[in-house]
This record gives structure tokens, C-alpha cells and sequence, in this order.
């Protein structure tokens, strides 16, 4: 496969042209399969392993706290949609997350939409399918565990103190 020819930058381009002017991110999740419909289906198979490396990316505990006090709770499959969702944002609001995870609070979006990306999984999937009637093979990816400390879910009052300014955005005070 020619790895070339879609790249990090690529798929952060396709997110964020995607997302311009959709209205929310089911929008955006079909504006980004018919960007990849364009697309070869080589291509299509590399974007989903970008994506699933950006997922991975973000799969780290810290995020998984300050998913679960903006959204009052996240469980797994609530993580994967809310990572996704961050990938949504484009590039860079991903990288001010990873880097401060409370600083999801001043980032700019949707709150009707807010942690929920799950649609966005699935775009590749629907291009593939589209292109060449087959379902998408899987993303090469190694199973890997989440990134750092896990988080006291029963310690509401830490998570508020360590999220500041989402228990704020949000109101959990």
C-alpha cells in the first residue's frame, strides 16, 4: 500500500474541511465520507489507520477524567465516542487537549454535541463500502491499554478540583 499518498496532515485536513460549517458532528461524519468517497480505496484503509492512531493517541487516563466530569460519567464505549469527538475538532484542539486536558473548557464547539463523535467512527467504514461494496478491513493496530493513572471515579470532589475550569464550563461545582 502506498502510504504516501494520505498522510497525518491529510487526515487532519479532511477532519477540519469536514467540519467546516457542518452542523454537528453527524453532519460533519457524512461531509468526511464523502470527502474519502473521492479517494482511493487504498487511501480510505489508510485514513482509518490514522484515525485509529489518533484514537490511540488520546487514549490516556487523564482525558478519560476530564471526559467523565464534562459528561457527568464515561464508560468505555462513552470514551471511544468522546476521543473521536476530539478528533472532530481538528488538530489543533486536539493537541491543546492532550496537552491540558482541562483546557477542553475553552475550546470552541457545539455543546449539543459535546464528547459524542461516535458517527465519526464510522465514515471511513461508509466510503469503503461505498467504493468498493466490501465491508473495510481492520485497522492495523496494536492493542494497547490506557496511558497513565487511572482516576478515582468515586472521588468526584478531586476530579471537580483537578477540572477546574470544565467543573466550571459545565457547572458541577
Amino acid at each position: 500500500m502506498d502510504r504516501s499518498a494520505l498522510d497525518e496532515n491529510t487526515l487532519w485536513r479532511l477532519v477540519e474541511e469536514s467540519a467546516a460549517g457542518a452542523a454537528g458532528v453527524e453532519e460533519q461524519a457524512r461531509r468526511l465520507t464523502e470527502l474519502l468517497t473521492a479517494r482511493t480505496p487504498s487511501e480510505v484503509v489508510e485514513f482509518e489507520r490514522l484515525f485509529a492512531a489518533q484514537l490511540a493517541r488520546a487514549n490516556r487516563w487523564d482525558l478519560w477524567a476530564a471526559a467523565y466530569v464534562a459528561l457527568g460519567g464515561c464508560g468505555d464505549d462513552g470514551f471511544d465516542y468522546f476521543r473521536a469527538w476530539l478528533i472532530s475538532l481538528g488538530r489543533k484542539a486536539f493537541e491543546v487537549a492532550l496537552a491540558d486536558p482541562d483546557a477542553l473548557a475553552g475550546l470552541g464547539y457545539d455543546d449539543e454535541d459535546f464528547g459524542d463523535g461516535e458517527w465519526l467512527m464510522y465514515s471511513a467504514a461508509h466510503a469503503y463500502e461505498q467504493l468498493t461494496g466490501q465491508e473495510l478491513p481492520p485497522a492495523e493496530s496494536r492493542p494497547a491499554g490506557t496511558a497513565g493513572e487511572p482516576f478515582d471515579e468515586d472521588d468526584w470532589n478531586g476530579l471537580v478540583l483537578r477540572f477546574p475550569r470544565l467543573a466550571a464550563r459545565f457547572d458541577l461545582s
